[in-house]
């Protein structure tokens, strides 16, 4: 290990808290840039995320199924907003669907008091 001297410490200390100002300030842009207000893409970039050719991305924003924006004769697509998009279309697993009935079933049951037939 290196030994200092006091004036070399103090040299140390500044340049530690020089490059620590730096690194503070890189991850300050980025997490700006990063925010929804700055999320916005273009056509192209969206077929990228959807992995739609653009043609059918041009066919399902005319049939009003993907979210987007429209400024003059350009489409603007949020990143955010695209992948909510893409996980609302999530698909049930049969487990799910038989937990939920079985869900249904009970509360049914504790308001009519009528019970549910075991197969």
């Amino acid at each position: 290990m290196k030994t200092y001297s006091f004036e070399q410490i103090l040299n140390v200390l500044a340049n530690i808290e020089l490059r620590l100002q730096n690194i503070e300030t890189c991850l300050h842009k980025s997490t700006n840039a990063e925010s929804p207000q700055n999320d916005f893409i273009g056509a192209k970039e969206a077929c990228e995320i959807l992995k739609l050719s653009l043609p059918t991305l041009y066919s399902k924003v005319s049939l009003r199924e993907i979210p987007c924006f429209k400024k003059g004769n350009r489409l603007h697509f949020s990143k955010s907003e695209l992948v909510e998009w893409i996980s609302e279309g999530r698909k049930k697993s049969v487990s799910e669907i038989n937990q939920r009935a079985l869900e249904i079933a009970k509360n049914m049951e504790r308001k009519s008091g009528i019970r549910p037939i075991n197969y």
